[in-house]
């Protein structure tokens, strides 16, 4: 399935630290933000290869989720670290956290959001390449659901 224009922009927007970003994310419907949101997993999964490989085990996820978390508590935009976990989880395939109640999927876009905000403060190469990686997001996004 390809991934909606929009959805592209606004992941863009976020890196570029354009204010469109929260314009973009407060127009999503809720079948909107679920479709978003299992792109910007995808997008996550692209954007974590670099820095944390193809396999993780739980506790480097944790580990992770703590440090996305601290630095935006340091920043003064709290975000849950249970839900960044989450969110890994998803990436990794790993047994999610909320087996019961599942995360509502406003709280899976912040964390989402949060965890690419992370990475492109520490890592200056993906504001200047976003495009090229919001392609190969969208290429696996395409194979992984694939119906």
């Amino acid at each position: 399935m390809r991934a909606e224009p929009r959805f592209r922009d606004q992941i863009r927007c976020l890196v570029l630290k354009d204010r469109r970003a929260r314009a973009l994310d407060e127009a999503l419907s809720p079948a909107d933000r679920i479709a978003f949101n299992d792109f910007l997993v995808t997008v996550v999964a692209v954007l974590l290869a670099p820095r944390l490989g193809d396999r993780c085990d739980a506790e480097d996820l944790a580990a992770f989720s703590d440090e996305v978390a601290a630095r935006h508590r340091g920043e003064r935009r709290p975000v849950n670290e249970f839900v960044v976990e989450e969110v890994l989880r998803h990436v990794y395939g790993v047994p999610p956290l909320f087996r019961t109640v599942p995360v509502p999927p406003p709280a899976m876009s912040a964390a989402g959001a949060a965890i690419v905000r992370y990475l492109n403060t520490t890592d200056a190469g993906i504001a200047t390449d976003i495009d090229r990686i919001l392609d190969t997001a969208e290429d696996l996004h395409r194979r992984r659901t694939r119906r």
